[in-house]
């Protein structure tokens, strides 16, 4: 993986044995190594902050000169995917769920993937810039020295709630998927703009499931958009994201 000039190669050695002492308590040598090919090929330059943290991966902020990204890392150790691998396989396109690593490498690619899918269609995300095993370089929302709030910490105006409902729409009638796992957890705002985020589980729309996983995704939304007036009907609200009428009427 290294160049055959020996004074480039042990200056990525070096730098590979800094990124290890960072990353070693958490990350495993295969996502140290996936981290360090986007130094290498130019992708990125420094990591800068860290985002957010959960169990399944870690999500920081990474910049290549004046450009920032957004570098989500899945966990392949301390890791909790029992759920997903329970239901992986054919739906989700995932073949090998034994391998924990190969797994895990197919989760990213497949938000990689989504993602490319929703963004093209004009569904309001971070945009994915490239994938390798299991790290996915995306669009970064927010500041240089500050990213995005999440939507439940963000005052909820009428474009909020419009904009993330045309989102869901879009992503249905267009993308003809289904995000699955949707709450106030699961859209960033910024400058007035809600990005959805966290779409690696999203299913097609001729899936068996999609219809209770959309039904459970406008609920939570139109319950939470409620809380602030808003007196959304979640039939209305259904009907509007499968494309059958327009709830803004």
């Amino acid at each position: 993986m290294f160049s055959s000039d020996s004074e480039r190669r042990e200056k990525i050695e070096d730098r590979l044995k800094e990124t290890e002492k960072v990353f070693g308590y958490v990350f495993d040598k295969f996502t140290i190594l996936n981290i360090y090919k986007l130094f290498t090929d130019n992708t990125l330059g420094r990591f800068e902050f860290p985002i957010a943290s959960g169990k399944e991966s870690l999500v920081f902020a990474a910049s290549k000169e004046s450009k920032f990204y957004a570098v989500k890392i899945y966990k392949t150790v301390a890791s909790t995917f029992k759920n997903i691998e329970r239901y992986a396989g054919q739906r989700w396109g995932i073949d090998n769920t034994r391998n924990k690593r190969k797994f895990i490498s197919q989760w990213a690619h497949r938000e990689y993937r989504n993602l490319n899918e929703a963004t093209a269609v004009g569904v309001t995300a971070p945009k994915p810039i490239k994938v390798v095993g299991n790290v996915l370089v995306m669009q970064y929302v927010g500041t240089k020295s500050v990213p995005a709030p999440l939507m439940k910490d963000c005052e909820i105006t009428r474009d909020v709630v419009n904009q993330t409902l045309r989102s869901i729409r879009t992503l249905y009638t267009k993308a003809k998927l289904v995000h699955g796992d949707l709450s106030e957890y699961n859209f960033l705002i910024y400058r007035k703009k809600s990005y959805m985020i966290d779409i690696a589980q999203a299913i097609q729309t001729n899936d068996t499931m999609a219809k209770v996983l959309l039904e459970r995704d406008v609920g939570i939304m139109t319950r939470f958009f409620n809380k602030f007036g808003y007196r959304l009907d979640v039939d209305r609200v259904l009907k509007y994201t499968v494309g059958e009428s327009n709830v803004f009427r």
